[in-house]
């Protein structure tokens, strides 16, 4: 009785945490921050993408983010279908070059030979859905297998 009572509160536990971050979520969506023109949280779908998808430098940074967006534009849609470019600055969560930044050794490699930033482009194909949600269909540069 006692393992099903801490079993309840614990599952009890995990939904009451989950309702704030979901409610979060909707918040920064529905801010104006993440809308690229009139397509409401379009911003964060493609960034979210971008993270699951994209690779940069040749395949040398295996894990990018967007860090900031210089520009973005959304085309019309024909078809149901959007293109949206998108220009920004992006960093590796994995190989940012910290791993061997000793500035007696190696002074440049913390400061502007760092690896895995920097400048890029690239154009995303969108939907949006009977719900209003936005599917990614696909993206133009290196991509990984990840899902």
């Amino acid at each position: 009785m006692t393992a099903r009572l801490r079993l309840y509160g614990t599952l009890a536990f995990i939904v009451l945490a989950a309702t704030p971050l979901a409610a979060c979520q909707q918040y920064w969506r529905e801010s104006g921050i993440w809308d690229i023109g009139e397509h409401q949280g379009l911003l964060l779908d493609v960034s979210n993408y971008y993270h699951r998808h994209a690779m940069e430098e040749n395949g040398r940074c295996k894990s990018p983010y967007i860090d900031a967006v210089t520009h973005a534009a959304a085309s019309e849609p024909e078809d149901g279908v959007f293109e949206v470019h998108l220009r920004y600055y992006y960093r590796d969560f994995l190989n940012d070059g910290d791993d061997d930044c000793d500035p007696k050794r190696r002074p440049l490699r913390c400061t502007i030979m760092r690896e895995c930033h920097g400048f890029s482009g690239r154009d995303f194909l969108v939907t949006k859905t009977e719900a209003g949600d936005f599917d990614i269909i696909d993206m133009n540069g290196l991509r990984n297998n990840r899902r």
